[in-house]
This record gives structure tokens, sequence and C-alpha cells, in this order.
């Protein structure tokens, strides 16, 4: 028997870096030893809609929705059992079902030899579901081995801990883990470093790598004697007053951390359920990181409830003074099964469109904002992000990390993605077309 495990392309509105479909890699390491697997990423090559074989699994995400349909049909097409899995899958199922045998609204560690089983029989649910979160101690390594290796930026990818403690209300993450977070054993983790390249820098996929101080410290520890680099790629901010912590995170090779700011109106951040973020505490936060030499990636949303135009020139500035060294610029986003989504439904300022995910880009606003104007948003959005993408602030950020040596390779590589990820959103902008969004703004 044979599985083919797939994920969708991400369209360019969607996403700037190609990585590793690191949960694919991980359903692989799951799978029984007596069923052929085989991963293909459409982000890197085309689907083989015509090799033979028995059951396909898809992973979906809002961004890949629209792919992830079309493969489905092709492969139900040719008589192909086909099984979807995530975020998106949990919040839309039944929109999935048109395009999938069986779907699965859960974790699967504890229950994916089972499905694998029913779906070869033709037994199968269509619905797959737990309220509880998996246990991930003690699981067999991710396939990584599966992954094709000349393709993507990076293959170094590695999950210490899974889910989040915090249910912020625009994020799909509150919703899918119900504020359960799941660890791996230190030893796991250590063998799977092991069997990556350790001549390059590994990036922790944790949703919230430091959600607990004492464990992270534990790792931290028993990374030091790797030697390895390595980079967050998810943490709170109000998780990070701990200086033995980032002590220890340096002392064990962390070169880089990605923090979620989110906006720097703490009356926003009480609203939307972040209000554990304490923007008086932002700067001193960057210059704990900055004392010892690790980098700042700041994550930062445009268009939650509370904040206004004047926000939005307020994020500048703060972006500009705080001298991060990296940045994640998003436009909110309705994300199905969310507080956010359910709030615009009742409010009656959900924009709708019956081909939303088909339309999905990741700058188009499908909502009425709280406190400014569409056009407002849309302008501010623009203005920020070829403000911040520019040659000038990227170079004056990559000058830092030279000066400072934090991380220098790695910021290049980002604020060149960045830049050219904006220019490619956006278009060209000349200095008189910023200075009239300046102006209007």
């Amino acid at each position: 028997m044979k599985v083919k495990l797939i994920a969708p392309k991400c369209d360019w509105g969607s996403a700037t870096n190609k990585y590793p479909p690191y949960v694919l890699a991980t359903l692989a390491g799951l799978t029984p030893d007596d069923i052929d697997v085989v991963i293909q990423d459409q982000n890197i090559e085309e689907i083989d809609y015509d090799e033979p074989v028995d059951l396909v699994g898809i992973t979906v995400i809002v961004h890949t929705a629209k792919n992830a349909f079309k493969i489905g049909d092709e492969f139900r097409k040719r008589g192909i059992t086909t099984v979807m899995g995530g975020v998106f899958v949990e919040a839309c199922p039944n929109e999935c079902l048109k395009h999938a045998d069986s779907v699965v609204l859960c974790e699967v560690e504890e229950m994916w030899s089972d499905i694998i089983n029913e779906l070869f029989s033709g037994n199968y649910k269509k619905i797959y579901n737990s309220d509880e979160r998996p246990e991930i101690k003690g699981l067999p390594l991710p396939r990584h081995d599966l992954l094709n290796q000349n393709k993507y930026l990076t293959n170094n990818l590695v999950m210490i801990s899974k889910g989040c403690l915090n249910r912020c209300h625009f994020c799909t993450g509150g919703v899918h883990w119900k504020g359960q977070v799941k660890t791996r054993n230190i030893e796991d983790i250590i063998k799977e470093i092991k069997v990556l390249d350790s001549s390059q820098p590994y990036i922790f996929l944790d949703d919230n790598l430091i959600w607990n101080p004492e464990y992270a410290k534990e790792v931290f520890r028993a990374l030091i004697p790797l030697k390895i680099k390595w980079i967050c790629s998810g943490a709170c901010v109000d998780s990070v007053d701990d200086k033995e912590l980032i002590r220890l995170a340096k002392d064990s090779g962390c070169l880089a951390m990605l923090l979620g700011f989110e906006t720097v109106n703490e009356k926003t951040l009480k609203r939307n359920g972040k209000g554990f973020n304490k923007v008086d505490n932002y700067k001193k936060t960057i210059e704990n990181f900055h004392d010892v030499g690790i980098a700042v990636q700041g994550s930062f949303i445009f268009g939650l409830d509370g904040d206004d135009i004047n926000t939005i020139v307020d994020t500048v500035k703060f972006i500009e003074q705080s001298q991060l060294d990296m940045l994640t610029l998003n436009m909110l986003y309705p994300y199905p099964g969310t507080p956010f989504r359910k709030k615009l439904i009742n409010e009656n300022r959900l924009i709708i469109d019956d081909n939303e995910w088909d339309n999905f880009t990741y700058n188009r606003i499908m909502f009425i904002p709280k406190n400014m104007s569409i056009d407002e948003l849309d302008r501010g959005f623009k203005w920020a992000t070829i403000k911040l993408a520019n040659s000038e602030e990227c170079s004056k950020r990559i000058a830092r990390a030279v000066k400072y040596d934090r991380a220098p390779e790695y910021i290049f590589k980002q604020n060149m993605q960045f830049s050219r990820h904006v220019r490619k959103m956006h278009g060209k902008w000349n200095e008189s077309e910023l200075n009239k969004l300046i102006n209007k703004i």
C-alpha cells in the first residue's frame, strides 16, 4: 500500500519563504513501516497525479485552500481516497468534504495508524475529531529523508513543543489548541537535531517556544554541548523578562527570536485577547535580546479593532526607533473559526465573498475596520510596508547587524526577502508616490 502526502502551493500573496512541510514529515514518521510513503510539495514541484497510490493526504491552511481543493478533486476523479487535515479543515469541514472523502479536525499522533487502516479498508469516517490534543513524547522522528533536500532555503526544521496557552481573538491557534501545549522529550529533540545538517542553522517551529521558562531553560542547557545555531520562529513578548532564559538561549546557539508585538496600542491588545503584552516593556524586551547578541524579528498586525490610522503611524515610528532587526507585517485577516471572524459576522462587518478562498491574497481586506475606513487601512498598510521595506531602511537593519554581529547573514537574507515580497505585492513605488500616501495619511 502507498500513501502520498501533499502540501498545496501558496500563491505569491501568501508566503515569501520556501520551507519543507514539516507536518507531512511528521505524518510520514507516524505511518506504519509496511506502508510506502511519498511527500510532494507543490511549492517546489508539480503534483504527479498519475503515480500509483492508494491514499492521498493533503494538509490545508487558508492560504492553500484553493489549490488543495483542486488537488483533492483531481485525485478523486481517479478513484483515489483523499483525506484532508489542518487548521482550515478544522474550521471549514463541510467545505473541505466537497473535495475530500474524509477530514481530520484534530492532531493525529495517537490515531493516524487507525485512520490509515480505516481509509484503506473503505470503512472510514467522514470526520475524525477529538477535543484533547495528544501527547507528543516518545514519537518516531519525522521523515526528513522524504523531503527534497535541494529545493528549500533550509531543511533544518525542528518542533520542540506544540500549542499555545493564549487565546488571542484573531489567531487560529487559540481555537485549535484550546489553551493546551504539548512538549517533547528532550532526548527526542536531540536525536532529531543530530540527523540534520549541523553546519546550517536550525529553525524551531513552536508557536511559543518560551511559554514555560523552566522547560525552555532545560532544553537550552541540553543544546549547549551540541554547539549548533538556531532561530526561533515564534515566541510571546510576555515570556522574555527572564534574563537567565535569554542568556541560556544565547549560550545554546540562538541567533534570532521572532516576537509577536502585534500593535503598539495597549487598549487594542486587551480588546483582542492579548492584554498580557505590555507596550511599555517592548523596547526593554528588544534591548534584553540585543544585549546578548540575539537578533529580534518583530511581528505586527494592521487593522485590529481599537487601532486607527494614527496607530499605523505610531507603529512605524516604534519600529524605526526600536532598532528591530527583521519585520513581519501582516494585514489582519478574519480566519475561519476565530472569535474575531465570529464578531465580524455578528456586527455585520465581514465582507462576504462566496469565492473567498479562491480570491485569498496576503493584503486583501475582508472586513470593515472599527476605527478607520477600508481605504484608510489599505493606504496605511501600503504606506507602512513600502516605507519599512525600502532599500534605505533594510540597509540600516543590515548595517546594525554587521556592526553588532547579530546574525548578519540571516538578517541580510530576511530583509531582502521582505523587500522583494513587498515590491511584488505593491509593485514599484517611487519617492513621490510614497509621499502622496504619507500626505493622505
